[in-house]
């Protein structure tokens, strides 16, 4: 089984383990109620803002629950590197994202344990913020910079030095953007990925024989020294 299907079930099980949950700790009474108030119907949310309160805590939990899942997989080897890795990254990126829409849940120990969640996994990865295969992480992200820094500055050089052909500019390009696309530790805005993309599939769709105009290679030139100019920029407000 796909480690996309693992966790697709994992999920809608967390959401629903989270208010099956909620209802047995709200619909709790003392002893001496009648059975009546026992066998209540207890509404979780009386308005809009209160259930979309209850679906993000839903999906905090579900996230939470689905990252413990998948660390106890890569432990006993059932996914690939590979896949923990980049499952693992996109659920923290998910955490990071829904924590923020949670009102008052700033502390994700206490969540868990007022939720009943037992993720010990789970939290000590999103403490590291990073898969556990991941082990130098900030020389990685060095490293990285340096190689998408190079391949801007060549493929712009090249530009400059009149390179025109399609077969001369095309690995180039490829390669830069690769290296964009691969990335997930590194600022990349919509800027230098549409920027890049859009002159990467232009040539993707040419013969190796065409050449592109000088017009084509000033606004090239244009576009992909804006794009090297947000990333840089994105690099320097990370520094700081």
């Amino acid at each position: 089984m796909q480690i996309h299907t693992l966790l697709i079930i994992y999920i809608p099980t967390a959401a629903l383990s989270f208010f099956q949950l909620s209802l047995l700790a709200v619909s709790q009474t003392p002893r001496n109620d009648t059975n009546a108030n026992l066998m209540r119907e207890v509404r979780l949310y009386e308005n809009h803002s209160e259930r979309e309160q209850m679906d993000n805590l839903a999906e905090l939990f579900a996230v939470l629950n689905a990252l413990e899942h998948l660390e106890k997989m890569y432990s006993r080897d059932h996914v690939t590197a590979d896949d923990y890795k980049t499952e693992c990254f996109k659920l923290i990126d998910q955490y990071k994202v829904t924590m923020r829409l949670v009102h008052g849940a700033t502390n994700i120990e206490e969540f868990a344990k007022k939720y009943r969640l037992h993720c010990p996994a789970a939290i000590e990865r999103i403490r590291e913020g990073r898969p556990i295969t991941v082990k130098d992480d900030q020389g990685n992200v060095l490293r990285h910079i340096a190689s998408i820094v190079e391949l801007f500055i060549t493929f712009l050089d090249s530009l400059r030095l009149n390179t025109r052909a399609v077969d001369d500019l095309h690995p180039g390009l490829d390669d830069l953007y690769t290296a964009i696309n691969k990335t997930s530790r590194v600022p990349i805005d919509a800027t230098v990925s549409d920027k890049v993309k859009k002159w990467h599939d232009r040539l993707s769709t040419m013969a190796a024989s065409d050449e592109i105009s000088d017009d084509d290679a000033r606004q090239m030139i244009f576009d992909i020294e804006q794009a090297y100019q947000s990333f840089s920029k994105a690099l320097t407000d990370l520094k700081n």
